[in-house]
């Protein structure tokens, strides 16, 4: 039989080509699944780049000079195809992390298949590591945080079906934050008073902090000394007065045998009764809060169905004071820019008024105010009112929401300063307004206390609301892809095609 040497020769290449192809696409498939870990091969179309990490983010993984272990434990492929969005944006994140630094490594544990994973983690942290929980440890110093993956959320309450929704994304500032924690060899603590109060915003108070790095300690002032090593405490709407011998604790903690350099953040309520303990106490640093309501005379600041007691303000000038040497401190650094002309919401707030401006080793400032279209409604005009059933007459002012004093003392040329933060309402720092993207409650919170305890290496990062995010590609973009799918790469693969045939039919 004749061999067709013709033939045997193009098809012996036509099958190298084939098996050449094949191996090809078997070692592209390999060194993709081998660096996807470390590279980004994700495109994220999103218009505001929801999948993405901000260039701080990256700028710090690329500084970390510590071993760092992020475990998941839930399985990735269960994390990875979840239904919710803001499950696929967390599991999106993560993997940057992961890719953004070689001292980072993520792991995925499925807790049903290996319940006893979490045992390595026993000796360095008392708590319950389960399932759906994040785990950052830092390989070097030892150091743990765990945090569900809840915690990467903002969420809120639907109080007519009692069904609870994600509203935001907040995995990229959780998970800067838990690592800053672990990897900084002096966290800051903050101590939260356990006390009766009605109000309802301390565990979000907390987890603000927490997210922000502070380790948080919370103990029973009654039985519990205030740990010496706190730099912050905070004093959540007390329902009722404290004792001589608590408020004794204040000062002490406050005057730090002299030395200063310690922050306290009072926050008030409409529901509380009377305090004269505390008042007394505010008033030596300056600051009297009233018993009453504000609101604002213009209806372009009320919030709907508020009643008339829910309002917004803006930062605007506010946000910048002047110390009484002169010099100026913004209290607005630690809010994106893009974010700063948001507005902050205000409900149930107590008339504040400054006692002085500056009074011995007392300064005492006023951060935030309503606008000038403010007023307030004490109690003894409301009883008034009542009485006599004619309104008195209302004076429209900016009043202070937000202030901040301050006593010092000079040792060794060195000014020592403790700080007194007061906000005028819970509900300022309640997560239906900490939450919200568009709204600055949250942001302008954390930047004043950064600022105050000296915490100036946070990052600040936007939360991200994802609802209603697709992509939407514009014309110009449409019929560009028209022109390269309809006809330039079916184009392409024809001229291949003809090149080939004419090229066989003259050999």
């Amino acid at each position: 039989m004749k061999i067709n040497t013709k033939k045997l020769k193009y098809g012996t290449a036509a099958m190298a080509i084939t098996i050449a192809v094949i191996v090809l696409v078997i070692l592209v498939n390999v060194i993709i699944a081998l660096v996807s870990d470390r590279v980004n091969m994700n495109i994220d179309l999103t218009p505001n780049k929801d999948f993405a990490i901000t260039d701080e983010t990256k700028d710090y993984l690329a500084s970390l000079t510590e071993n760092v272990e992020i475990c998941t434990t839930v399985d990735e492929v269960t994390f990875q195809n979840s239904e919710s969005k803001y499950i696929k944006q967390a599991y999106e994140v993560l993997k940057k992390y992961a890719a953004g630094s070689d001292k980072i490594s993520l792991n995925f544990v499925d807790m049903t298949v290996n319940p006893t994973y979490a045992e390595k983690y026993k000796q360095y942290y008392s708590g319950s590591i389960s399932e759906n929980s994040i785990v950052l440890f830092n390989e070097d110093t030892k150091r743990i945080k765990v945090i569900s993956i809840n915690d990467l959320f903002n969420t809120e309450i639907n109080y007519y079906t009692m069904s609870q929704s994600i509203v935001s994304s907040k995995a990229e500032k959780t998970l800067t934050s838990s690592i800053m924690y672990i990897t900084d060899p002096d966290p800051k603590t903050a101590v939260y008073l356990d006390i009766i109060t009605e109000s309802v915003v301390g565990g979000n108070v907390q987890s603000m902090l927490e997210d922000d790095g502070f380790e948080v300690v919370k103990i029973d002032p009654l039985t519990e000394e205030i740990p010496a090593e706190a730099s912050l405490i905070i004093v959540n709407a007390p329902l009722n007065d404290f004792s001589e011998d608590l408020v004794d604790k204040l000062y002490s903690f406050m005057e730090n045998d002299g030395d200063y350099g310690k922050n306290m953040i009072y926050i008030a309520s409409t529901s509380q009764n009377a305090t004269p303990n505390i008042d007394a106490f505010l008033e030596e640093w300056g600051v009297k809060v009233v018993s009453g309501i504000v609101s604002d005379s213009n209806q372009q600041n009320i919030l709907s169905g508020s009643g008339g007691y829910g309002f917004i303000t803006y930062i605007g000038s506010s946000g910048t004071i002047s110390s009484g040497d002169g010099a100026s401190d913004s209290y607005t650094g630690g809010i994106p820019s893009e974010t700063l002309e948001n507005p902050i919401a205000l409900s149930y707030i107590r008339p504040v008024e400054l006692l002085f401006d500056h009074r011995g080793n007392v300064s005492a400032y006023s951060l935030l105010n309503t606008s000038e279209t403010g007023y307030a409604l004490t109690e003894e005009m409301t009883r008034e009112y009542s009485e006599t059933g004619v309104m008195p007459d209302i004076a429209e002012k900016a009043i202070p929401v937000i202030t901040l004093s301050n006593k010092y003392v000079f040792k060794n040329n060195e000014q020592l300063l403790s700080n007194l933060l007061v906000i005028s309402s819970e509900e300022i720092l309640n997560n239906g307004y900490t939450s919200q993207t568009y709204l600055n409650n949250g942001n302008y919170f954390i930047s004043i206390v950064n600022k105050i305890s000296g915490k100036e290496n946070g990052i600040d990062i936007i939360d991200k609301d994802l609802s209603g995010q697709t992509y939407q590609a514009t014309e110009a973009q449409l019929s560009a892809m028209r022109i390269v799918f309809m006809f330039l790469v079916p184009g392409a693969a024809a001229v291949v095609g003809i090149v080939v045939w004419l090229r066989r039919r003259h050999k």
